[in-house]
């Protein structure tokens, strides 16, 4: 393993792909299995289906239920997620119960029966976390910038669904997509922490069917072209402070300029030495928190900056970020600063790698777009080859006025 950054990788004759990171020295083992099946792969008059079937893999019936109280009688934990390309769950166990923890597993995940009952009652549950989203200011500001920047492409589309679209879905349609994408030639198993031969050999021989293994078609998508919607301003009644999404496309994950934009956003927004928080909070307290991110996708990408501030403070806070923006776009970064960003990234790279909740989904992710085990390891020595001159151009590249859109959320 280059730098404790690669890990096992195998596909076996199924099509399973089986990644493992052995960690002996750990007191628990970590049982994921991701399927590559998002929200980006519904049609928009079905958005959230992903995410329903997720919750009807837990909660779909009697049996699911008792299978999934059967995690914490065994000392474990469970966590189960959908975003827009894949569904991840983990099971984080002590390692004597990982035969356990796999047969749990699989039953959830290849059973295919669902009950009509509970079938209702998830979809009453899905409307509260609908709903519970609508009422976070950072959630709907977050939500409109995609829309904004996104008018065709189905990241647009929330990973939950709206109201409407999830009370359209029927049964079937879930029933239709467990058939075509829960299957081992659209899974992966990751298994890390502290585990033994014997304990893969068990995982692997719950994992073996090959039925179902014709996989639905890919939704084709293209890169989104043309202009972004250039603000949207929403009030709303009852908050105090105004809050404010600036984003902007950037290319998917495989484009070398993606790595560049990680870094450029480790000068500009990861820590609290880093450009915007110093501007921001350090000099100016205009802000308590502000979150900035280069998001890649197999076939998207954004870049985004948040904070909420006093309405009074909100045109000065936007002219301060485009400030900043245009400083890295037309200003070469120094050396030091430059060595220090590019510690900050990788440091979250290797905490990630040593936090037993995050390796799993670092390593799918990982495994998502570049199906290599150095992967990883690949995206660091390349991040670390990055020179001032290449931050200079990829800038320039990406950050222009008129590829900028601007979200604000203020008090009605």
């Amino acid at each position: 393993m280059e730098n404790g950054l690669s890990w096992s990788r195998e596909v076996l004759s199924n099509g399973l792909t089986v990644l493992q990171y052995s960690r002996p020295s750990a007191l628990t083992a970590q049982l994921s299995v991701a399927i590559k099946y998002g929200s980006n792969e519904d049609p928009d008059e079905t958005a959230g289906k992903a995410h329903f079937l997720e919750h009807m893999i837990v909660g779909g019936s009697k049996t699911r239920i008792r299978l999934h109280h059967e995690i914490e009688k065994i000392g474990g934990c469970s966590g189960f997620e959908t975003s827009a390309e894949c569904t991840f769950t983990t099971l984080n166990v002590f390692p004597d119960k990982i035969a356990d923890a796999s047969r749990i597993l699989a039953g959830l995940l290849f059973d295919s029966e669902f009950e009509s009952e509970k079938f209702e009652l998830e979809r009453k549950v899905i409307f509260n976390e609908i709903a519970e989203a609508a009422d976070s200011p950072h959630d709907k500001i977050a939500e409109t910038l995609i829309k904004c920047l996104f008018k065709k492409h189905p990241i647009r589309n929330p990973v939950l669904g709206t109201k409407k679209t999830v009370k359209q879905l029927a049964i079937k349609d879930l029933k239709s997509a467990h058939s075509g994408y829960y299957t081992p030639k659209n899974m992966v198993v990751i298994l890390t922490g502290k585990f033994a031969k014997k304990d893969l050999e068990a995982v692997l021989d719950d994992f073996q069917s090959e039925e179902n293994q014709n996989l639905p078609q890919k939704r084709e998508t293209e890169i989104e072209a043309g202009k972004p919607k250039k603000q949207a301003k929403l009030t709303r009644s009852g908050i105090n402070q105004s809050y404010l999404c600036f984003g902007l496309r950037t290319p998917p994950a495989k484009n070398p300029d993606a790595v560049t934009l990680d870094l450029i956003n480790g000068v500009l927004g990861l820590g609290e030495s880093s450009r915007l928080f110093v501007e921001l909070r350090e000099k100016r307290a205009l802000t308590y928190d502000f979150n900035s991110m280069n998001i890649s996708g197999l076939d998207h990408g954004f870049f985004t900056i948040a904070c909420a501030v006093q309405p009074k403070h909100l045109q000065l806070t936007q002219s301060l970020i485009k400030g900043e923006l245009w400083k890295i776009t037309n200003n070469l970064v120094t050396a030091d600063e430059l060595e220090k960003s590019k510690n900050v990234v990788v440091g979250d790279i290797m905490r990630a790698m040593d936090n037993p909740h995050e390796l799993p989904r670092l390593m799918t992710d990982t495994e998502i777009v570049y199906a290599s085990q150095n992967g990883l390891a690949e995206y660091v020595n390349k991040l670390k080859l990055l020179r001032a001159q290449d931050l200079l151009l990829t800038a320039s590249k990406y950050f222009q006025e008129e590829n900028y859109s601007t979200v604000t959320l203020s008090p009605k």
